[in-house]
């Protein structure tokens, strides 16, 4: 693995600009090079970036949130029966080791052996810089592999997946590494990121004018690495991972101890952030705002079209790939928070929300009046893989400055979003609750209630909140942060994962519906057709074949 993929890295590398060295004969650079180039040798670990996710708003075509309009959907064949060990569109396996393979063969044959800097300081900071950097990323995309294939083993354990921490030669026989417990990868993951925060800046910032060596300290550490792994990005994975765990799905015995843990690493990246009182309304529509306070982490800006492409309604020029249901509508509260709304005007004085990631029957979006029941177009059906199967459109993620027309189309700025803070409120308010209950703080500055009392007020829910003030019963409060975070973090990649971890099984089969007259008369879209076992994903059919134990009830 290690030698195929470096290969090809250094080979692009050699394209787009680094062709002053001479490859070997057979077109790869071996390390007594790299090590002599250090841009070659960083290119190494920035190949690692290069499997961090695009957008992810199709995943929830395999959920409740919403449907695929094209009959080639790989997430609409996955929950309509297709998915098994050699066709799951939610797996992770071969992306993730890649890139796993690049950060080990970076720090245990690279790091040390390059000369960064002929400065002493700056040699020495940018080995630990770069390490701590190699070995967040290995985290993140551990990760990876447990959300998409840790789960009960045909021994009946609870396994995570083979954590390689060496290159290795997998055209070996010695290569076949087993398959760590969940547990084991919990702990080896958590070194990384602990490794992490304790060798990186919080954030890439420039230095003070006055601290004396600020240019060698800008060069190593300076804001030019804003978008790199960091110090409160691996703290936010860490919070991620140990909420994860603490989930039922991955916490079988029940250990409430998980959650105290979680919810303490959740209000360190808060306080980091300002706590809850800089919480601002902007987060609501971040994807359209590069300078949201709610962005943790972030790819690269770019110029383009394709999102609004797959998603536009077809009279603006696009293919509205992504239908959100009925269910994702009917999870919104009223405009002052309650769960309930007028059957007989569904669109009207509804959560702020629902405006900002729905398209539905007579609303406006760029100037246009949108039809979906009996419209051409955009009408139910009407254009076989254009229209909505649902009566709804995905607005969430869609840029109104971009033009479609033939002829005349304009591109607009996106960028993909890898953390948000909003989300580790998410995961304070729910495992703070678990660990405390709804209003008691107990060791942190704020509740479970005060936190998601925040949330809602910046999502531009009523201040006082009297739904939320009025409840006590602790199954009616877990609902609804469940259903808080179903909203916040819908078509981000979160809520397939989400009610598996919570082993929810009436969402994961929930029969996706949609509405035929714009939201008075419902009907049945597409049914689910997930199996107990598909809680946890499977380990690839090619892995078992060479010895890997598979989960239980997949093939």
């Amino acid at each position: 693995m290690k030698h195929s993929i470096l290969a090809a890295t250094l080979l692009l590398f050699a394209v787009s600009g680094c062709s002053f060295l001479d490859p070997d004969m057979d077109n790869e650079y071996t390390d007594d090079v790299i090590i002599r180039h250090p841009a070659l040798a960083e290119g190494v670990l920035l190949s690692a970036y290069n499997n961090l996710p695009g957008v992810l708003y199709n995943q929830d075509a395999g959920t409740d949130n919403a449907v695929a309009n094209n009959a080639a959907s790989t997430f609409r064949l996955a929950a309509t029966g297709s998915l098994n060990s050699s066709n799951n569109a939610y797996g992770t396996w071969k992306a993730a080791y890649e890139s796993i393979a690049y950060t080990n063969h970076f720090i245990c044959d690279i790091v040390d052996r390059v000369k960064w800097s002929s400065d002493e300081w700056k040699d020495a900071e940018y080995k630990k810089k770069l390490t701590a950097e190699a070995r967040g990323l290995r985290a993140w995309y551990y990760m990876q592999l447990l959300e998409a294939h840790a789960g009960e083993g045909t021994s009946g354990r609870l396994l995570g997946v083979p954590m390689i921490l060496v290159p290795v030669d997998v055209s070996s026989p010695s290569a076949i590494v087993p398959r760590s417990s969940f547990d084991e990868c919990v702990e080896y993951i958590i070194e990384d990121l602990d490794y992490a925060i304790d060798n990186l800046p919080m954030v890439y910032r420039d230095a003070p004018a006055s601290m004396e060596n600020k240019p060698q300290y800008d060069e190593v550490y300076g804001v030019r690495y804003t978008n790199r792994m960091c110090g409160i990005v691996a703290k936010a994975l860490k919070a991620r991972l140990l909420y994860w765990a603490a989930t039922p799905a991955y916490n079988p015995e029940g250990d409430t101890g998980r959650w105290g843990k979680a919810a303490a690493c959740a209000a360190e990246v808060i306080d980091f952030f300002g706590g809850p009182e800089a919480l601002q309304p902007d987060r609501i529509d971040y994807y359209n705002n590069e300078g949201s306070s709610d962005i943790l982490w972030r790819k690269s800006i770019f110029n383009g079209h394709n999102w609004e492409t797959d998603n536009f309604p077809p009279s603006l020029y696009g293919n509205g790939r992504i239908n959100p249901t009925q269910n994702f509508v009917d999870a919104f509260p009223n405009a002052e928070g309650y769960p309930a709304f007028n059957p007989a005007l569904p669109y009207e004085n509804r959560d702020p929300r629902f405006y900002k990631y729905v398209t539905y029957n007579g609303s406006t979006f760029k100037t246009m009046v949108i039809n979906t029941v009996n419209d051409k177009n955009d009408g139910l059906n009407n254009v076989a893989e254009k229209s909505t199967r649902t009566g709804y459109y995905l607005r969430k993620f869609m840029n109104p400055d971009v033009n479609l027309t033939t002829g005349s189309i304009v591109n607009a700025r996106h960028f993909v979003t890898l953390l948000r803070y909003t989300e580790f409120f998410l995961i304070f308010a729910e495992c703070a609750f678990e660990e405390n209950g709804i209003s008691d703080p107990g060791t942190y500055k704020y509740s479970s209630r005060s936190v998601l009392a925040a949330l809602r007020r910046s999502a531009g829910l009523p201040a006082e909140d009297a739904y939320l003030n009025s409840i006590t019963d602790p199954a009616a409060y877990r609902a609804l942060i469940q259903n808080e975070r179903r909203i916040e973090l819908s078509f981000e990649g979160f809520r397939y994962w989400d009610i598996r971890r919570h082993l929810d099984y009436d969402a994961i089969n929930a029969t996706a519906r949609g509405t035929d007259d714009g939201g008075t008369s419902f009907f049945d879209v597409e049914e689910r057709t997930y199996a107990e076992h598909m809680v946890y994903g499977p380990i690839p059919y090619p892995e078992v074949q060479k010895g890997l134990e598979q989960n239980k009830g997949w093939k």
